[in-house]
C-alpha cells in the first residue's frame, strides 16, 4: 500500500521511457483473506478509505472483489490516479494503525503493482478512469531479448488501431507494470456493464472484432495476432472484478 507500511524493495523499471510529463497510474494490492471474513474486511476497507482515501486531499481508493483467475476469492485494492511523488509522503501513526486495525486484521496484502497507462495502446472513448465492473487481463512477456517485448507491443498497438478505426463502443485501457513482476507486464482493463457480455468468446473485445481485424489488416491477420501473443508471452490470466460499494 504505502511507504512506511509495506517495506517493498523494487527491481529496476522495465519501461524507463514510459513516464512523460503527465501520466495516469494506479497502485494496486491484492488483499487475501485470513479467515474468510468477507463482510468484516469489506466494512473495514470502506471505513479506512472513507477516512484517508476519499479523494479529497489525495488519490481516491477503491475495492473490487475478484471472481475469476488465480486470485479469485480475494480482493483488489487500488488507489489512483496517483503519482510516484505521493509515495514520498510519510503516513501518520494513526493512518498506519487504522490500516492494521481495519484491513490487515482481516487480510494479508500482497502483489503490489504500480500500473501506468499507455495512452498509445489505450482505447478509451469516454475518457473514463475507473470501472465498477472490469475484466482484467494480465500478460507476462517472455524474457530473453527485446524482440519479445517489441512483438507484444506491436500486437497491442494493432488492436488499438482497429478499435479506433471502427469507433468501437467498448473501452480497453492498457497499463504497463512500472516494475518487473511475475504478475504481468501488461495489464488490460475492459469495463463491462453486464455478465451477459461474456456469452460467446468475446473476452472483452467487441462482437465481430476478429472479422474487422482481418478486413483492415488482411485475411488471417487475427489468427496470426493470437499466435504472436502466444509465442512471445508466458500466458494470459483473466480476472473478472466487481466493485465493492
Amino acid at each position: 500500500m504505502i511507504k512506511r507500511m509495506m517495506g517493498v524493495i523494487f527491481p529496476l523499471l522495465m519501461f524507463p521511457t514510459l513516464f512523460g510529463q503527465d501520466y495516469i497510474m494506479f497502485n494496486t494490492i491484492v488483499l487475501e483473506l485470513r479467515n474468510g471474513e468477507h463482510f468484516a474486511l469489506q466494512q473495514g476497507v470502506k471505513k479506512h478509505n472513507a477516512k484517508y482515501h476519499d479523494g479529497t486531499n489525495g488519490p481516491k481508493a477503491y475495492l473490487w472483489y475478484i471472481h475469476t483467475g488465480p486470485n479469485s476469492g480475494s480482493y483488489n485494492w487500488a488507489i489512483g490516479p496517483t503519482k510516484f511523488s505521493h509515495m514520498d509522503a510519510d503516513l501518520s501513526e494513526e493512518h498506519v494503525k487504522d490500516w492494521e486495525r481495519n484491513v490487515e486484521k482481516y487480510a494479508r496484502s500482497r502483489d503490489h503493482i504500480f500500473m501506468v497507462r499507455d495512452e498509445v495502446m489505450t482505447y478509451n472513448p469516454e475518457n473514463e478512469v475507473v470501472g465498477q465492473n472490469i475484466l482484467v487481463k494480465r500478460i507476462l512477456v517472455k524474457q530473453g531479448g527485446n524482440h519479445h517485448l517489441n512483438a507484444v507491443e506491436e500486437a497491442m498497438n494493432s488492436i488499438a488501431g482497429v478499435l479506433r478505426k471502427t469507433n468501437a463502443k467498448i473501452a480497453r485501457r492498457v497499463y504497463r507494470s512500472a516494475f518487473r513482476t511475475e504478475k504481468g507486464d501488461f495489464i488490460l482493463v475492459y469495463p463491462f456493464d453486464s455478465w451477459t457480455e461474456f456469452e460467446g468468446d468475446r473476452q472483452g473485445l467487441p462482437a465481430g472484432f476478429a472479422e474487422d481485424f482481418d478486413r483492415i489488416n488482411g485475411k488471417g491477420s487475427f489468427e496470426k495476432l493470437g499466435k504472436t501473443i502466444s509465442e512471445h508471452t508466458n500466458g494470459i490470466t483473466n480476472e473478472v472484478q466487481t466493485m465493492v460499494k
